[in-house]
């Protein structure tokens, strides 16, 4: 009886280890049967020792022991196949794994691939190092979403910037307005002022300038001339200024220029140049002989304390030049 209970026993072990055995078989295969990523074993030398059926269609192979007793060399391209054996020497030197490296694939069409891959070293049963084994997976679609993300986020960058610029710009004249003008200027004072901090001696210059008899124009030829002549300013401006940046029209019909890195006399220059282009110049062949001129008034930043300062000196110059007579730079 009790031969017969040891029997019985040795059956049942026998049975569980039959089931555990199939278990894991069972569980090796499904693996590697049906996993979408890849998965693979290698040896010392790289060369492959099992691979999964996703890892076999990677090179359009439909059988996975076709891959067994072959390398990366047998069908990567030769930088790919040199960059993995170079890791898998590593990791089994050192016992330490590489975990989510994003690989690029160029594929022999021309297309390209990416890659998220892991590896890890392959231990035996006494835990030597014997070789490594890998998973990866195709992440080409996420990489592609991220490329085009970026592109999305540049096109809305730059929607952005052209929103800016043309929030910052006057319809009429072409010109930056009242507000763009006096965030610049503040921003250049700061800009010299921590320069002057430093040792930097560089001053810059502000022409302010507005047109003569503006009134009488637009009541004796109407609001339209009124707007031929802002334009035409606007044109003249841009022509003769370093920089279309620095050109402003920050009042109904008075105009600024700030020229970076000028002194007050290479700054007169300038002005005087624009003076005399406005009084010699019709405003449209239909008004060819309505001529306008400008009062200006033109300050250094090392004559003021602040923006302030700055602005007003210029601004009193300005109407210097217009109660002294108009047409003149001050």
């Amino acid at each position: 009886m009790k031969k017969d209970h040891t029997q019985k026993k040795i059956t049942n072990n026998t049975y569980h280890r039959n089931e555990s055995e199939l278990n894991r078989i069972l569980i090796i295969n499904t693996i590697m049967n049906n996993s979408q990523d890849t998965i693979y074993f290698k040896d010392r030398k790289s060369t492959f020792l099992l691979s999964s059926k996703a890892h076999a269609a990677l090179f359009s192979i439909d059988n996975p022991s076709e891959v067994i007793g072959k390398s990366d060399f047998d069908y990567f391209p030769e930088y790919f196949a040199k960059d993995a054996y170079r890791d898998e020497q590593k990791i089994m030197a050192t016992g330490e794994p590489i975990i989510g490296r994003v690989e690029k694939l160029i594929k022999p069409d021309g297309g390209v691939m990416w890659l998220s891959a892991s590896k890890y070293p392959l231990y035996d049963a006494e835990g030597k190092i014997i070789g490594t084994w890998g998973t990866s997976r195709d992440i080409t679609s996420l990489k592609n979403t991220e490329k085009e993300l970026v592109q999305l986020n540049k096109q809305l960058e730059e929607a952005n910037r052209q929103l800016r610029i043309l929030s910052a710009v006057d319809n009429l004249s072409g010109l930056y307005n009242h507000r763009h003008f006096f965030e610049e200027l503040n921003k250049t004072f700061d800009l010299y002022i921590r320069q002057k901090e430093k040792g930097n001696n560089n001053i810059f210059s502000v022409i302010l300038f507005d047109i003569d008899n503006f009134k009488i124009i637009n009541d004796t030829y109407g609001h339209l001339t009124g707007d031929l002549a802002i334009r035409h300013i606007g044109e003249i401006m841009k022509k003769n200024t370093p920089s279309t940046d620095n050109c402003f029209r920050y009042g109904g019909d008075e105009f600024a220029i700030l020229l970076l890195d000028t002194d007050v006399e290479d700054a007169r220059k300038i002005a005087e140049k624009i003076r005399m282009t406005i009084e010699r110049t019709s405003i449209s062949p239909q008004y060819s002989e309505l001529k306008i001129t400008v009062s200006v008034g033109v300050t250094s930043s090392c004559e003021a304390k602040s923006v302030n300062d700055l602005f007003q000196k210029s601004d009193e110059k300005l109407y210097y030049s217009k109660n002294t007579g108009k047409n003149m730079v001050t």
